[in-house]
């Protein structure tokens, strides 16, 4: 769901753990072989091979049990009730910074909430792994636990265990306070009186006409927005929510005053005195947790030839940029697309970055439109226009009954999908204006998923990422000092959260593939010689060294990174702000992508542990 978010493979991880492990063995063999011989080596190899095995295979839960516990008590004392404290300072500072007369409040305090809870908790896990066993073995409590019939494997499984729950706890106690503290942060109402109504003329024929005794107005001003409202006779009504029809034909600067932000109350009224009492309930449908449906994205040039990349404005973005008054245009293609899930029509829902080469109207909207296209017979529906602002996600509701660009009656599924398939075509109408678009940028909304549920899933990711992290923090201090374990950790999760940044730096595509961007070492002459990407370096010998140095050196960090987990990818924070579902293929792949790599830290530590003398 992230377009910058590497999906897990695990038939590559599988392939790398399988050549480590076969590679390990044999530099084991190697130095076994030179101290003792070639046939003691191999007898020794197998004698602690079987050894190992017996270990995992005769583990006992209740000793395990046992050394978790003696993990979360020790680790009680020390850091799980400072990193609460930590938390709770952290939400009581972020109200003061924190605005939620934003244009997208909900995507703010989501996002700061969640980018919080992670570091904090990874902070909370790395120094709480790093220092266990170093800390056991230098204060010699290891001596009198491995005199007890404990397995190496069982010390090792117990601390991650104990460490990984001393971290649950904290977690669940910061998820339940993050989404109350959201909720209740942007919680409002508005007043509403007799005064702010007016009575609605009933002239109109057929069912749009108005019921008698109708009245509209609008809501006292709350947090930068007040809302449009309509009761009927009884005085109930719901407030109307910013839609597209009104964005398009306002132009003003105070939008957000005149249409409110993207939710809505509910209005009861209520006879007290003799006079009519209207109660503004609080804010529904600020939450989403929206199932999308994402398609294939390709572009049209100016000139109106396919290309798989849009135009390049020189920002550091990976979207594809669409300019205006010319055939240039962004191409979605989507799939499993068919009339018994959407009966009515598509709800398409488009979050467009604008750039704007002129100066003029930078608080007004861009206009834009989009066709709707069959893939198969390319019979095109007529143009759509709508107006884009920036952040602000705008639905575009298309309905069964189109017309075609002669004016002729068509409808949506029986002319314009073929086989599920449908092309949706965006378009920037004003000249020298652009559309920036990614692939995750326009999409057609399938159903809204629960909020809550989101959320949670979540912090499921971060109780994941907080798993792994123990477990790196045990491997490394099953074989190093407290400091060094924690430096080494530290390095590690650093790697892991910036991996997807750390790859593009090393392939020279950081700021996307249409840039190259060079390698490390060219970066740096870059920045010496003060030369910008577009420029080529001068060409000779020293190119063609600088260009071979970085072609193997991102051949070794990309070995390196294998070894590392993915914590950008497994990260959801983005999804869940921007007010994605998490699917559960999606949360299934964050498990798996954990335990692929929390198994072999296990086993690679147990055994480390085993071999040094003092589990012996």
């Amino acid at each position: 769901m992230n377009p910058e978010s590497i999906p897990f493979d695990f038939k590559s991880w599988l392939q790398t753990m399988a050549v480590t492990a076969g590679v390990a063995v044999a530099v084991c063999y190697l130095f076994t072989a030179l101290r003792y011989g070639p046939l003691s080596a191999g007898d020794r190899l197998f004698a602690v091979a079987k050894s190992a095995l017996k270990d995992l295979l005769f583990l006992s839960p209740r000793r395990t049990a046992a050394i978790a516990w003696l993990s979360v008590k020790e680790s009680i004392r020390k850091q799980a009730v400072a990193g609460l404290i930590l938390f709770l300072l952290v939400l009581a500072i972020a109200l003061w910074f924190l605005d939620p007369e934003s244009v997208d409040p909900s995507a703010l305090y989501v996002s700061f909430v969640l980018t919080a809870v992670n570091y904090l908790v990874l902070l909370m896990a790395v120094v709480t792994s790093a220092f266990s066993l170093p800390n056991d073995i230098k204060n010699r409590t290891i001596y009198t636990i491995v005199t007890k019939p404990v397995r190496p494997s069982e010390i090792v499984l117990g601390r991650v265990l104990g460490f990984a729950f001393v971290c649950t706890v904290p977690l669940a106690i910061m998820g339940i306070s993050s989404y109350f503290f959201v909720v209740r942060s942007l919680d409002h109402t508005h007043t509403l009186t007799a005064a702010d109504l007016r009575t609605v003329a009933t002239s109109g024929l057929g069912a749009s006409a108005p019921e008698v005794g109708t009245q509209e107005g609008t809501t006292s001003t709350v947090r930068n927005h007040k809302h449009r409202i309509a009761v009927g006779p009884q005085g109930n009504g719901t407030t109307q929510m910013s839609d597209s029809s009104k964005l398009a034909a306002d132009d003003s600067d105070s939008f957000l005053e005149r249409f409110g932000q993207s939710h809505w109350h509910r209005v009861t009224g209520s006879q007290r005195d003799g006079k009519m009492v209207y109660t503004v309930g609080p804010p529904e449908g600020q939450f989403h947790a929206r199932v999308p449906i994402f398609g294939t994205l390709t572009f049209k040039d100016p000139e109106g030839n396919t290309n798989s990349q849009g135009l390049n404005v020189g920002n550091w973005t990976k979207r594809g940029y669409v300019a205006g008054g010319t055939l240039s245009a962004a191409m979605y293609k989507y799939d499993d697309v068919y009339e018994s899930e959407f009966p009515d029509g598509l709800r398409l829902q488009m979050d467009i970055r604008l750039f704007r080469t002129t100066k003029e109207g930078l608080d007004k909207p861009i206009l834009g439109s989009i066709v709707v296209r069959n893939p198969s017979t390319g019979l095109t529906s007529a143009p759509r226009n709508f107006a884009a602002r920036e952040y602000y996600t705008l639905e575009q509701f298309i309905p069964r009954a189109l017309t075609d660009v002669a004016g002729k009656p068509i409808d949506l599924f029986k002319n314009l999908v073929h086989d599920g398939t449908v092309i949706v075509e965006l378009q920037c109408i004003p000249r020298s204006q652009l559309f920036g678009v990614g692939p995750t940028d326009v999409y057609l909304l399938a159903r809204e998923g629960r909020f809550d549920v989101n959320f949670a899933k979540a912090f499921f990711g971060i109780w994941l990422q907080a798993l792994l992290t123990v477990t790196i923090g045990v491997f490394w201090s099953t074989f190093l000092s407290g400091p060094v374990a924690m430096l080494a950790t530290t390095i590690t999760i650093i790697a892991a959260v910036m991996k997807p940044v750390l790859i593009s730096v090393a392939q020279g595509t950081l700021f996307g593939t249409a840039v190259h961007s060079g390698g490390m070492l060219e970066s740096a002459v870059r920045v010496l010689q003060q030369k910008a990407t577009a420029i080529e370096l001068d060409e000779g010998m020293t190119t063609e060294v600088i260009k071979a140095f970085d072609k193997q050196m991102s051949w070794v960090v990309e070995g390196l990174l294998r070894f590392v987990p993915d914590f950008a990818g497994m990260s959801d924070v983005e999804n869940v702000a921007r007010g994605f579902d998490l699917s559960p293929a999606l949360v299934f792949e964050h498990a798996l992508q954990a335990g692929a790599f929390a198994i072999p830290l296990f086993l690679a530590g147990f055994l480390i542990f085993k071999l040094v003398e003092v589990a012996k």
